[in-house]
């Protein structure tokens, strides 16, 4: 889940950075510091969900969550220490999906925000022991790392994730199209051997004399 945070105050924006991303691996998230530099970002990027100050330096949280409005449905949690009745009123009325006054626990913000993302069918990124694999936007995290995949070894991951167990000539032929046109299996051990490289040994399993085999998370 791709979030932008915009926080002006850089010991709560750190501290919230680095408690979701370390307790979610599929979070990565992008901070700003002011009103300007957060609606700026907001229209370069492709975002899930915006956590959003409202006492923000240049464009104040109320301006910027009207102004994102104008231009997107994506989710928005206000962030603030002013907690009266009014103020939330003014922050929900202005877009915000939900209202969080400070001080707050990280974890209670997290819980607000897997609430949104479940109900907005947002969160569909898959675990696997610790990599998070989001098939959509083909994002792949280890660790809160990024790791780059060749576009061919994202589909070999995909397709043997998806069909949990698969054979080498089925696997084959739906990427390549046939045996004569790929060149042989150890050319494709060499895919498999990357992919274990780059995502742990463990992850693809090697079931003899057929194919490959991913056990998802939730059999494990």
């Amino acid at each position: 889940m791709k979030i932008l945070l915009i926080e002006d105050n850089k010991d709560i924006s750190e501290n919230i950075k680095k408690v979701l991303e370390y307790e979610n691996t599929n979070f990565l998230i992008t901070q700003k510091f002011d009103g300007e530099e957060g609606i700026k970002e907001f229209l370069l990027g492709e975002y899930d969900l915006i956590l959003l100050d409202l006492m923000l330096p240049k464009i104040d949280g109320i301006t910027l969550c009207n102004r994102i409005r104008l231009k997107s449905e994506v989710p928005i949690i206000m962030m603030t220490a002013r907690g009266e009745d009014d103020d939330k009123i003014l922050g929900l009325e202005s877009g915000a999906d939900d209202y969080i006054v400070k001080p707050f626990k990280v974890r209670e913000l997290q819980a607000r925000i897997k609430a949104i993302a479940k109900r907005l069918h947002i969160d569909e990124v898959i675990i696997l022991g610790d990599i998070g694999v989001d098939f959509t936007k083909k994002i792949i995290k280890k660790n809160n790392t990024i790791i780059s995949l060749k576009t061919k070894e994202f589909l070999v991951l995909e397709f043997i994730y998806k069909n949990n167990t698969v054979s080498k000539s089925d696997l084959i032929e739906h990427i390549w199209g046939s045996q004569e046109l790929f060149g042989g299996d150890n050319k494709l051990d060499v895919y498999i051997y990357s992919l274990r490289k780059k995502l742990g040994k463990d992850i693809i399993k090697t079931i003899k004399g057929f194919g490959y085999s991913i056990i998802h998370t939730d059999e494990n």
